[in-house]
């Protein structure tokens, strides 16, 4: 169970909008990494396969201490890549030869995304429309 909320009074400890880390991804682009493992999910518009790197990098922030998350533990850089899955009327689940992850798959020469496993990939980068950053992902 998450812990309740609990009120504080910050005072003038809050200053505002702060410079926060971030990373160049543009120096990752054209490496190459090994797919590490293929996920498959259920989410609020059905189906979809989550596709995620070796370990790229552990960046580091300009006074070479690693980057760390929430919980204090040093940042994965990783890439990673979605395709969506679709249902037929019988209720069976899968990808059409015309889409993205058939395209995809035939690349690689295999026939299903577990398959994908091992792969050497190249890194490129993704614009993300709704935050317009830009994120690793696996070409």
């Amino acid at each position: 169970m998450d812990k309740e909320p609990t009120p504080v009074n910050l005072g003038d400890k809050v200053k505002g909008e702060i410079q926060l880390p971030s990373i160049d991804v543009s120096q990752y682009v054209g490496r190459k990494t090994k797919i590490a493992k293929v996920e498959e999910f259920e989410g609020q518009y059905g189906y979809f396969v989550k596709m995620t790197s070796e370990v790229i990098d552990m960046p580091t922030l300009k006074d070479g201490k690693p980057m760390l998350d929430k919980e204090g533990n040093p940042i994965e850089l990783r890439a990673t890549r979605i395709f969506g899955l679709q249902t037929d009327s019988n209720g069976n689940i899968g990808w059409g030869a015309d889409t993205k992850l058939a395209a995809y798959l035939a690349k690689f020469k295999v026939k299903h995304y577990r398959d994908l496993v091992g792969r050497e990939a190249v890194v490129q980068t993704v614009l993300y429309k709704n935050d317009g950053k830009e994120y690793l992902t696996i070409a």
